[in-house]
């Protein structure tokens, strides 16, 4: 039986929030600095040779996940930028991180097959896309940016919201997980067919890396997936 006090990880969550961050919190500092670091005996706030230790193992395990899988869980756990030291007088100290951006590019490009047979438009399919990942983008601002009308952001919007994170059970009667949250169903009020519950490939994405990263021993078996 694993000793709880050797978890330094909740749940997978945590552990693959530290995995996707850990790189980016070594930016800035030395080597030597790096690697001299003194390692903290339990939690998150692993560093030096203990840390990237831990961060590696966790990523081996994601290996094994299929690129969707990988690209919708960096999407949406890694940071979107990283810090940069170039001290250029136009830098921010901070740079796009480019496992970020590849990620979000797999899922953009990913997303064309959803929308076959509808509009093809590079900035509001990458747009939507962001948002599904949990960036603000307001989908009447978003149809002004793309010059298209706010029925089609609409459209566009439910596809990849259903493709990204699934669909509960709905009834005909009522349809009581009908969605009102942004724009009203491009459907109108037509009573439709019940619809069953479908997973989302973020949902499924987090399911198979709970199970992956809860064979380590340091890692929690509790998952956070609703």
């Amino acid at each position: 039986m694993i000793n709880t006090e050797q978890m330094l990880f909740r749940t997978p969550t945590d552990a693959l929030i530290f995995a996707f961050n850990y790189s980016m919190q070594q930016q800035g500092r030395p080597l030597a600095d790096r690697m001299a670091s003194p390692a903290a005996r339990t939690g998150k706030g692993l560093s030096g040779n203990d840390g990237a230790g831990q961060a590696g193992m966790v990523r081996r395990e994601l290996a094994f996940l299929h690129e969707i899988e990988l690209a919708v869980l960096v999407a949406r756990f890694a940071p979107r930028s990283m810090p940069c030291a170039c001290r250029n007088p136009c830098c921010s100290g901070y740079r796009p991180n480019p496992e970020w951006e590849g990620a979000v590019r797999v899922l953009e490009q990913a997303a064309l097959g959803q929308l076959a047979g509808h509009l093809s438009h590079y900035r509001l399919r990458r747009r939507l896309v962001e948002k599904a990942v949990g960036l603000k983008v307001e989908l009447k601002s978003l149809a002004k940016e793309c010059g298209v009308s706010e029925k089609t952001v609409a459209a566009h919007w439910k596809i990849i919201k259903v493709w990204m994170h699934g669909q509960k059970a709905q009834h005909a009667a009522g349809r009581p997980g009908r969605d009102r949250s942004e724009f009203a169903d491009v459907a109108g009020d037509v009573e439709t067919a019940a619809i069953p519950a479908v997973d989302g490939i973020e949902s499924a994405a987090r399911k198979r890396a709970d199970n992956l990263l809860s064979t380590l021993p340091f890692v929690g078996v509790q998952s956070e997936i609703s």
